[in-house]
């Protein structure tokens, strides 16, 4: 499916296997932070205001991931303990 984005005035067409919401909604999200970035820093020429928002959506995303490895790894020990507890429970009955 081809589908056409506008980001900070330009258009883009894209091609997708999907449906396009996905793409739809992330060019919609990305427009909105380069417009942001680009209202806080008005002395930066366009290239700049690229590169700034890629660092933070970067930046968002490791924080992210660090998250969700964060809470993988808490999950794992809850299974692990659980495992413990219901072999013990099993070796006692």
């Amino acid at each position: 499916m081809n589908i056409q984005i506008v980001i900070r005035g330009r258009q883009f067409h894209v091609r997708t296997l999907e449906d396009g919401s996905a793409i739809t909604e992330a060019a919609a999200d990305l427009d909105k932070r380069l417009t942001e970035q680009a209202e806080r820093s008005r002395s930066f020429d366009e290239h700049s205001v690229v590169v700034i928002t890629a660092l933070n959506l970067i930046s968002e995303m490791q924080m992210m991931r660090n998250e969700f490895d964060d809470q993988l790894r808490e999950i794992q020990q809850e299974v692990l303990s659980l495992k413990e507890l219901v072999s013990s429970v099993l070796q006692e009955e």
